[in-house]
């Protein structure tokens, strides 16, 4: 178990990373989502890839089995949702009384490490062109 002052400034490391995070995303529209930022990896797909390492990581420290990661093209909101949903495993972790401080400690680095870094990306990406637009049939 975790102590109470080092729990605390975990869970304060991982609130920071992700204010940090959702501001970058904060005003982007379904349209943005799709931006590529690099390499053929859209802000959804980068972010779906986050929420997996979480999840697999939340799944090392506990020793158990990692889920599969989903199939398909990933949408904003269940992206959102697997993102909430790591973030939920990672702080029960930290309240666990089997967590141990170095996984403790590695688990939160990382989240931290990456977070910033697809933060990062998403402020710097190249400007997302419009949408298409259709001009209308005339009756």
């Amino acid at each position: 178990m975790l102590d109470a002052a080092l729990r605390d400034a975990l869970r304060a490391r991982l609130d920071e990373s992700r204010r940090a995070l959702l501001g970058a995303l904060e005003g982007l529209t379904e349209h943005d989502f799709g931006a590529d930022l690099g390499g053929g990896q859209t802000i959804v797909q980068a972010l779906a890839a986050l929420a997996e390492i979480e999840q697999r990581e939340n799944a090392e420290v506990r020793t158990e089995a990692a889920t599969a990661p989903a199939a398909g093209r990933p949408l904003p909101p269940q992206v959102v949702h697997a993102l909430a949903g790591a973030s939920y495993r990672s702080r029960r972790y930290l309240e666990a009384d089997d967590a141990d401080v170095s996984s403790a400690k590695a688990l939160v680095d990382g989240i931290v490490e990456r977070e910033a870094s697809l933060a990062e990306r998403i402020r710097q990406r190249p400007p997302t062109p419009p949408p298409p637009v259709f001009p209308m049939a005339q009756p």
